[in-house]
């Protein structure tokens, strides 16, 4: 349990792989370097980044599988702890503790923090439910940061009466330990080819659409000999894997699995490719720019077109069309990039500036 009343409570599902996790992690080590006193409080603790939480912060484990079974475990975390103020990220967990503070005389203050788009995250009956029960609980809360212009617009939209609560805050993804892993040397074979390596990296999951991506890297390989490198792990693996057996190119995509610090891939390759159907602010996008990698990205909602400034900073395609991406690629491959302009455009989404605007909120909460 903690030792003293924390500054600020930050509350998330677990710490395994997933963009949420990563910047919910930057930000708070971040907080805590600035001498806040934070606790980590998860609904079960589990995940790879756990390894690299600033040993200052205090990780909280509720110990619970479902969001629903931790409401009566976070009553008794407010109870003992009585933090100053709350920052949840994900939905679900966003509901637990709007109900356990409702069942408690706890009187901080709440910001939640939304890393999708929130009318495209919550489909189906499990998240009509979560829309319904958000309708009616986050008027009550103090503040809601959204990670790009996209998902602060959707949120407007939905919740009307609340937009002076809402502000744009990026998620932090640029940190000094990414300029000291990416020049890392990497053993794939790829690398050793002589031919062009393209290279992407998420979860796989059906949002991602990575079946897109190798439908449109099998048009354009059609005329050459490049190579593809997909990162990451997930439901959609199986399936991705029998995609590239169908289309004979078991030879030219692999799959290596997660990679902790993926950067040293990008910093190697000849283009990042993104080829999702909706984001919140892909967070490797942005990893990819600071690699001075060049980037092709579906231009869907939210995100992308913000990052790379309508097509200043890298190559956007229509969601969903093979032929569309596999032209952007071709593109981008023949186009000269200037690196330190992508660079330069990377470090707005810089831990230090992400920080200092999280420090102003928190402290404008009174």
């Amino acid at each position: 349990m903690s030792q003293g009343r924390p500054d600020i409570s930050v509350v998330i599902g677990s710490m395994r792989i997933g963009g949420a996790e990563r910047a919910t992690m930057h930000l708070i080590n971040g907080l805590s370097k600035k001498g806040l006193k934070v606790d980590l409080v998860l609904l079960f603790k589990a995940g790879d980044f756990l390894d690299s939480i600033d040993p200052n912060i205090n990780i909280v484990n509720l110990n619970k599988r479902k969001a629903s079974q931790g409401i009566g475990a976070f009553r008794k975390y407010l109870k003992q702890n009585n933090p100053e103020k709350l920052l949840v990220v994900q939905n679900h967990i966003q509901l637990m503790v709007l109900i356990a503070a409702k069942l408690t005389s706890w009187k901080g203050k709440i910001i939640l923090n939304e890393q999708s788009t929130f009318s495209r995250n919550l489909i189906g009956f499990k998240g009509s439910i979560q829309q319904k029960l958000s309708k009616l609980l986050f008027p009550g809360v103090d503040s809601i940061t959204a990670v790009s212009e996209g998902v602060s617009a959707d949120l407007k939209r939905n919740f009307p009466g609340m937009k002076n609560k809402i502000c744009v805050i990026p998620n932090a993804v640029i940190t000094e330990h990414l300029y000291q892993v990416k020049d890392k040397p990497v053993s794939h074979p790829y690398f050793n080819t002589g031919n062009p390596v393209f290279i992407s990296a998420g979860r796989f999951i059906k949002s991602k659409n990575f079946d897109l991506l190798i439908k449109a890297f099998k048009v354009y390989n059609k005329d050459n000999m490049a190579r593809l490198i997909i990162l990451g792990d997930g439901e959609e693996r199986h399936h991705l894997k029998r995609l590239v057996a169908a289309l004979n190119m078991n030879d030219l995509v692999s799959f290596p699995g997660f990679v902790p610090d993926p950067c040293s891939y990008f910093s190697k390759a000849d283009l990042f490719i993104s080829s999702s159907d909706y984001e919140g602010l892909p967070g490797v996008i942005i990893e990819a720019l600071a690699c001075g990698c060049k980037v092709v990205s579906t231009d869907c909602d939210n995100g992308p077109a913000e990052i790379l400034q309508n097509g200043k900073f890298g190559f956007l395609c229509p969601v969903g069309n093979v032929n569309y991406m596999a032209e952007a690629i071709d593109l981008a491959v023949n186009s000269k990039v200037d690196k330190i302009s992508l660079v330069e455009r990377a470090n707005y989404f810089h831990v230090d500036r992400i920080v200092a605007e999280y420090l102003k909120l928190i402290n404008s909460l009174k």
